[in-house]
Formats: structure tokens, sequence, C-alpha cells
């Protein structure tokens, strides 16, 4: 099989990201390894015009992993081009696949690349929880979920991040136990609970540390770190979602 070229693919991810727009996913879906995949986003994530905020975490339930074939998580970047407010009337797009109900958290300081952390580690290097919403999506032709390494290349499939408020009370709230529902157009579509997160959101950030600090980097200060949805994904139709989270607050978006 002939080499990848990855500066070639990584500058059309990140131009049918810039341009909205789907390619060809014949070689994308010839990435041989997960190891390759992360390469492929590095150099995506250098091609896109944009400054990365943080990064998402995917596949963090039993039922996702399932359906990307995988036994553990995987991340992608963010970036500060798509960082939309709460509200935001988003364009319904091909490759949108929808909306994921998140607990998002903002470091305060840098963690530790050399260093092993625990559960209680984490509330010292966070500055705030929010609640949140990821807009999920694809960037290759296709219906549905791409292969798992294509995802992975593909910034994650990460398309946009909805910042909502921050949870005043979350280190004394356990985050696990919060009921998250969405109504599209009024009518209930989806509900879960902050434990559907591995189990609770803040295993979801310290997964994303160690996966960092495999490879020698580490969270910093003023990134974001978006755990995974709470309740699947919401489908992406005309109209529009109100999420509540039970006891922290409730974030809203549009699809036209």
């Amino acid at each position: 099989m002939p080499t990848l070229d990855h500066a070639d693919l990584a500058k059309q991810l990140a131009d049918a990201r810039n341009s909205h727009e789907q390619i060809d996913p014949t070689p994308y879906d010839t990435i041989a390894t997960l190891a390759e995949a992360y390469q492929l986003q590095a150099r995506a994530t250098e091609s896109y015009p944009s400054v990365r905020i943080g990064y998402k975490v995917g596949a963090t339930n039993e039922g996702a992993q399932k359906l990307f074939g995988c036994n553990a998580p995987f991340y992608g970047p963010m970036f500060e081009k798509d960082r939309v407010a709460p509200g935001a009337n988003l364009s319904l797009r091909p490759g949108v696949l929808g909306g994921e109900a998140e607990f998002a958290f903002l470091c305060g300081t840098d963690f530790p690349t050399d260093q092993e952390l625990n559960i209680n580690d984490l509330p010292s290097y966070i500055e705030s929880c929010h609640i949140a919403v990821e807009i999920v999506g694809r960037r290759t032709e296709g219906e549905g979920l791409p292969s798992l390494h294509c995802a992975v290349a593909d910034y994650g499939a990460n398309v946009a991040f909805i910042e909502g408020p921050a949870i005043e009370n979350w280190r004394s709230m356990d985050l696990a136990q919060v009921a998250v529902s969405a109504k599209t157009n009024d009518s209930e579509t989806n509900s879960g609970t902050g434990a559907a997160v591995l189990g609770h959101p803040l295993n979801a950030l310290l997964w994303m540390h160690n996966a960092l600090k495999e490879t020698g980097q580490g969270l910093k200060a003023g990134e974001w770190v978006s755990t995974g949805t709470c309740l699947g994904v919401i489908a992406p139709v005309a109209g529009s979602v109100e999420i509540e989270f039970s006891g922290c607050g409730t974030i809203g978006y549009q699809f036209s």
C-alpha cells in the first residue's frame, strides 16, 4: 500500500472544514493505525486557519465505542473560529451529525506533563466547569459515522463548540448524577446523565490528561476540554434545540 501524503490530506481536511464542503473519504479510510490517524490530525490542525482552544473527547460511553469499534475514547481539537454562543443559528450542512450535551472544563493552570494524577487532583487545575454543546460531523462524504481512524484524523469529528454558562457550585455537586434532557422543537428527543461520560465527566478529563502525557504534552491554562455526550447525539433537524442540565442551567441552539 502506498504511503499516504499527510500534508496533502491534511490540507484537504482543513480546506473542507473552512469551506464547509465534503471530500472523498477513500484515502482516509485506508489509514492503517490510530497513531497514524493522530499524526494526520496534528497536520490538519496546523493547516486550519484558527487557534486551537482545547480538545473534545469522544466515545466516552460503551454505546459510542461499540459504534466506532473501539474500546477507549479518542480526542480531537476545538478551534476559536468554531466557538459560538448559546442560541446560535447554525447552518444544517451536509456532514453535520448533530449535537451533544456535554460538561466542559476550562483549565486554570497547566497540567503536569510527567506526573500521574487521580480524579481528586483535578479540581485544583480547573478554573470553571460549564454546560456546553459540541456539534459533531464529518468532512468526508458518506452517511452516518465515519470509521474510527477517519474520524480521528478528521478533527475527531468536531464541527463547533457552544460554550454555555459556568456551573457555580460544581465542586460540591456529583456531576455523574446530573440529569440531562434535550428537546427539539419542544419535543423531548434525548435524555441521560453525567454518568454516561466514563462514569463521571472528570474521568474524561483525566483520560485526556493521560492521553496527552503519553506523547509528552499537557493541557494548558486557558484550554477547554469538552468531555463527551451525556445523552447520545441529538439528531440534526431544522428548528430549535434546548438542553436542560438539572440544577446547572439550560443551553440551546438552532439549525436552519
